[in-house]
């Protein structure tokens, strides 16, 4: 526990990871308050003049059907967060499901599952998951659960090269030797010891599930039922040649801002993952 405090202490302490939490906090906050820190359900229509520019009233102006943008940005973050995390979960437990038991049996098994994860990163993952969606609908946790389903393969090969790397180790021999079981070594023993090297994967994966989100909403793919920033930019879309640049401004801004501060989160973790202070975490 000392260890994992020391690193985050680090983490925090590290320019880009302090970049990314000044960009991360407030995309949170926003998505924890959104209730308390606007005025409209961003779904409402016409609560003000349409294609209103920024003012005091409405801060991000309002859309072709008088949507206050603002309301609708500061929802968009509570979905945007939760796809990034709830689909980067399932996707880490196919992963662990996979990489594993690959890793640590290696041979025939080895081979059948990373045979099956070379098939599915050949598909163009985007692709895949518009042809899903288009299949069973687009439902907000639908498309989460399609974005995680898709997104465990690279998370899944990191996993293998770690447990491969430690398998061989001198405290999972010493288990071995005294009879320990290869599910508890692999519970108790591997995969307590993968977690740190797997967050820059993980971190990095929430910004690319977020990405996804917004790609497919922009394409019309996304929930109607559900304010996304993706869906903010598809119906901002129709309106911009009237001049409405805050409507595309805002929640583009959103996006680039959060998909940032994932990034430099990864970054400054996998800096320190790699470096001499982490070796001992």
């Amino acid at each position: 526990m000392a260890a994992v405090l020391k690193f985050f202490r680090n983490l925090v302490g590290a320019k880009g990871a302090r970049l990314g939490l000044v960009l991360l906090v407030p995309i949170v906050f926003a998505a924890l308050a959104a209730d308390f820190i606007t005025l409209y359900n961003p779904l409402r229509t016409g609560v003000g003049p349409m294609l209103s520019p920024p003012t005091p009233v409405y801060p991000f102006g309002t859309d072709q059907a008088g949507s206050d943008v603002y309301s609708q940005v500061i929802y968009g973050a509570r979905v945007a967060l939760y796809v990034g995390v709830v689909s980067t979960l399932i996707a880490l437990i196919i992963a662990l499901a996979v990489g594993l038991p690959a890793g640590f049996y290696g041979g025939v098994l080895d081979e059948v599952l990373m045979r099956a994860t070379d098939v599915v990163l050949s598909i163009p993952s985007f692709v895949l998951i518009i042809f899903i969606v288009i299949l069973f609908g687009s439902n907000i946790h639908t498309i989460t659960l399609v974005i995680g389903v898709v997104s465990w393969p690279t998370l899944a090969r990191i996993i293998r090269a770690q447990v491969l790397s430690l398998r061989e180790r001198e405290f999972v021999l010493a288990v071995k030797a005294v009879g320990a079981g290869s599910v508890d070594i692999m519970v108790n023993e591997i995969l307590p010891n993968i977690w740190l090297p797997l967050l820059p994967a993980v971190t990095l994966q929430m910004g690319s599930s977020i990405l996804v989100e917004a790609g497919l909403s922009f394409l019309g793919l996304g929930d109607p039922n559900v304010v996304s920033w993706g869906r903010i930019l598809w119906l901002a879309s129709r309106s911009i040649y009237l001049g409405a640049w805050w409507s595309i401004l805002m929640p583009g801004l959103a996006i680039i801002i959060t998909i940032l501060a994932f990034n430099l989160l990864g970054d400054a973790i996998g800096q320190l993952t790699s470096s001499k202070k982490s070796v001992g975490v």
